[in-house]
Formats: C-alpha cells, structure tokens, sequence
C-alpha cells in the first residue's frame, strides 16, 4: 500500500529531494541543486511512501503561486513504479490539500510531452509554452478545484 506524508525529517528531505533529482534533473543533465527552487521554505512537500518497504517512490510539492491559485510542480515517481498510480494518487493528495485550504484553482507547469497526462486528469492548458531548461518546453496548465 502506497502512503501520501509529508517529510519530516533530515533523512525523510534527503531522500525526498534525491528522488526529485534523479527523476526530474539528473536524466537531461542538469547538475545538483537544480531539483530545488526559491519556492522551497513557502512550499508543503509530500512524497509517496511503500508501506512494505519504506521506500520513498515519489514526491510532489504545494504553494500558493499568485493570490488563491495553489501550484504543484516537482511531481515525480520512480522508474520502476510509474504507471501504476502513483502520480495520481500524489496529484488527488495536493488537490484535496488545496481545495481544504480554501483555493478555487490549481496548475502546474507541465512539459510539454506530459498534456496528456494532465489533461486526462482535467487540467487544461492555459498560456503559450516556454523554455524552461536548455531545450525543455513547459506550459502553464490549470484545473479548477
């Protein structure tokens, strides 16, 4: 079974943004310390943990990114576990989260290999995309909650 916390320890951040650096940097050659952002102290973090093994397998992060939109960004899993739900079940956990903190709308910068994804989940595009890093192309998506 899959549990949706929040890091709370050293170790618990260490893993957490080991995981976000591997997936999300580490692929397009980009060096440490990318897999943070100013948005870090402001931010609630969230990793999904396996309960057999203890293992952090993915990760997610939450901030308000202009007056009464929440943002996610940072939403990642593991290799070997994607595909199974994983970024769902973390995605339905920051909706859920900004919906009881009061927020009407959330988005999410998304590459733009991954509309799809968001789109199935109800998110919709909204803005032209934009370079993000080196050849990286990102779009401004939103739902409303």
């Amino acid at each position: 079974m899959i549990q949706i916390k929040s890091p709370k320890t050293r170790e618990e951040f260490k893993a957490y943004y080991d995981l976000r650096f591997k997936v999300l940097r580490e692929p397009w050659g980009q060096p440490r310390g990318t897999e943070k952002d100013d948005y870090e102290p402001i931010s609630q973090h969230f990793m999904a943990v396996d309960d057999q093994s203890g293992e952090i397998i993915g990760c997610v992060k939450l901030f308000e990114n202009e007056s009464h939109v929440a943002w996610f960004s940072h939403l990642a899993v593991i290799s070997s576990r994607q595909h199974q739900g994983i970024g769902q079940q973390l995605m339905t956990h920051v909706e859920n989260v900004a919906r009881s903190q009061g927020y009407k709308k959330i988005g999410c910068l998304a590459r733009l290999n991954t509309t799809k994804y968001f789109e199935k989940a109800g998110y919709k595009v909204s803005g032209l995309p934009s370079h993000y890093f080196g050849t990286t192309q990102v779009v401004w998506m939103e739902k409303n909650l």
